[in-house]
């Protein structure tokens, strides 16, 4: 029996053609789908539209998970299910409010859920959060004693509209003065946040900052008298716990009322609107933690890597 033997086939010219060369694909602009937005959208687009791009049109993958985004997650959780308990923090349950805050702090932190990358990780997190925890209750009670007040709500669902397009987010914390009846809008935060109370403004000002002003409206829009906006820094086990209070007055409602617009022009921009490129950050600290990075080519250079380039 002969072997088996492949020959190869030369083709001549004529059995085979090129294909017609292929068109550059016509450049068109993209219109954001119509859906409600949100404050941290807007201060997405704001920071950076390229960014604000990849998330929001493209539905571009996240990154998994950071240790200090579960960090955050699970801390708010904790403190959602205290607070319907504990609505009326009262000083003489203070035995009680730290055992329970600490018992919620460790059942969020063993859910498997929770994404850190090892146990270790998982533990350090858990012990800095208890810690931080016993500074929040010690500030907690100092506001009781000094304004008795009810917590009314805890991730409040608080949809707004503006110029005729919806947002919709969800306010941490809503506390009602039990004597005047005064509303009070707190934002959690686990991470970096304005130290000051007019570094904060200066960030609304300049249209790069919306989350306060978004609430704001969401609950006046109902009647509800709020009289001031508050960052709670949960970050810093080490320090007290020290808000940062924003008092309504008629100057801070004038810069809150300029957001507002600028939202609104925002959300005509995004939904109606349509845009052929969306810019890169300028500031290259926008890009620190931004899980786009390696998906951006025109990324600001940070100043001590522009000699190596």
């Amino acid at each position: 029996m002969q072997p088996l033997t492949c020959v190869p086939q030369l083709m001549s010219q004529e059995s085979f053609r090129l294909a017609d060369p292929v068109q550059p694909e016509v450049p068109t602009s993209v219109r954001t789908p119509r859906r409600a937005l949100s404050a941290s959208s807007l201060n997405a687009y704001a920071t950076c539209e390229r960014k604000w791009y990849f998330r929001y049109v493209c539905n571009v993958v996240d990154d998994p998970g950071s240790s200090a985004a579960s960090y955050g997650t699970a801390f708010h959780e904790a403190l959602e299910a205290f607070h319907k308990v504990y609505m009326r923090p009262n000083p003489a349950e203070e035995t009680a409010m730290r055992r329970d805050l600490a018992a919620q702090l460790d059942r969020v932190f063993a859910d498997p859920d929770a994404k850190f990358s090892h146990a270790v990780e998982r533990e350090l997190q858990r012990r800095r959060a208890i810690r931080t925890a016993e500074r929040y209750i010690d500030w907690l009670l100092a506001e009781a004693r000094l304004h008795p007040f009810t917590v009314v709500g805890c991730e409040a669902h608080a949809p707004l509209a503006i110029d005729g397009y919806d947002f919709t987010g969800y306010i941490d914390r809503i506390d009602r003065d039990d004597t005047t009846g005064d509303v009070t809008i707190y934002d959690y935060k686990t991470g970096s946040i304005a130290e000051s109370a007019k570094e904060y403004l200066t960030d609304v000002r300049a249209g790069t900052e919306f989350q306060l002003p978004f609430y704001y409206y969401a609950r006046s829009q109902s009647g509800e008298k709020v009289v001031r906006l508050s960052l709670i820094p949960l970050k810093d086990s080490l320090t007290p716990v020290r808000p940062v209070a924003i008092e309504i007055t008629p100057l801070v409602e004038k810069d809150l009322d300029k957001a507002r617009t600028r939202m609104g022009k925002l959300a005509a921009t995004l939904i109606e609107g349509s845009q052929d490129v969306y810019r890169v950050a300028t500031d290259p600290d926008a890009c620190t933690y931004c899980a786009y990075t390696l998906s951006c080519r025109n990324r600001p250079v940070p100043a001590d890597e522009k000699f190596g380039r």
